[in-house]
């Protein structure tokens, strides 16, 4: 009977924080648009950071429980996004790149993965031997994050096109944010502590479910975001969402996180990690061979394969 439960807070915790987040995506786009800020910063900043929603709440619920879900939803929503959605996105059409999107946000990208890699993995300024991140090294990610939000904020983008987002009343904006923010943090909780009586009852480990069912579930925003994007011919919100909600899940989501509580991280996901360093690093050196700042669909079938390969290993590593 309790599993029953847990299966069912577990869906309806996905479906509260799906909603949520698409009701304050939808908040926060429609303020931009009042406030006249740029294309390129709604669709990169806002809906990226949008579309963490769920990784973020998660995250948050996991560091009070004291559970791995959250950290390892993280890493596996990262390789998710960029192996599978970007894969399966090309395969039904090759993704046509900018060469800007590569030199700059690509490569941040990669320097955003590679500094969280290196504080969770070697304490910069904590305590020696602590795998994880602290409130110092926290304030360190934050404050790249922060500088990165100044940086993309002031950036002048050639080229945009009038984007058709659906512009609310500033009173209505402001209401659709707090309802989603309400229904993410409610759906977090449910999702968390249905993943770990799930994990419980398979005899899996928490750090699985969250690298794998958790993960996959929490992208789904991104997942939704990039395909219809796609269909609408707009290129870079379906790739311009996926690389900033991972530069925001590294650098925001941890540095936030980790000012309420240290984040502890198992040892395995250290291999994890490398498994998204990986898949970055894949993106970028992807898009100088062949057709140059183009993702084919031969492409994003080797990107596909790869997560699958992945899938295959932490399913079978337990």
């Amino acid at each position: 009977m309790e599993i029953i439960i847990s299966l069912i807070l577990f869906f309806t915790g996905f479906y509260i924080l799906i909603k949520g987040a698409k009701i304050l995506i939808d908040g926060a786009i429609s303020i931009a648009r009042i406030f006249n800020i740029s294309n390129w910063f709604t669709g990169v900043v806002i809906v990226g950071i949008g579309t963490s929603i769920p990784e973020f709440s998660i995250n948050i619920a996991s560091v009070f429980n004291n559970s791995p879900v959250g950290i390892s939803a993280i890493i596996g929503s990262n390789t998710f996004n960029i192996l599978f959605i970007l894969g399966v996105s090309a395969l039904f059409c090759p993704i046509s790149m900018k060469k800007e999107w590569v030199i700059k946000d690509f490569l941040f990208n990669i320097i955003a993965v590679v500094v969280s890699a290196v504080v969770i993995i070697f304490p910069l300024f904590g305590k020696s031997g602590f795998l994880g991140v602290e409130r110092i090294e926290a304030l360190f990610l934050l404050t790249l994050f922060i500088g990165w939000s100044l940086y993309m904020f002031n950036r002048k983008i050639d080229d945009e096109k009038n984007v058709d987002y659906k512009i609310f009343s500033a009173f209505s904006s402001f209401v659709m944010i707090i309802v989603g923010f309400i229904g993410v943090f409610v759906g977090g909780h449910w999702v968390v502590d249905g993943a770990e009586t799930i994990a419980v009852f398979f005899n899996a480990s928490p750090a699985l479910i969250g690298l794998t069912i958790v993960a996959a579930g929490t992208s789904l925003p991104e997942l939704t975001v990039s395909m219809v994007a796609l269909f609408k011919r707009r290129t870079e919100i379906a790739v311009g969402n996926i690389i900033g909600s991972n530069i925001f899940d590294f650098l925001g989501i941890l540095g936030i996180t980790a000012l309420f509580r240290p984040i502890v991280v198992p040892s395995s996901a250290q291999f994890d990690i490398f498994a998204t360093l990986g898949s970055v690093f894949l993106l970028f050196a992807l898009t100088f061979i062949g057709r140059k700042y183009i993702l084919s669909r031969t492409e994003g079938l080797i990107f596909i394969i790869g997560y699958i390969l992945y899938l295959f290993f932490i399913i079978w590593r337990g």
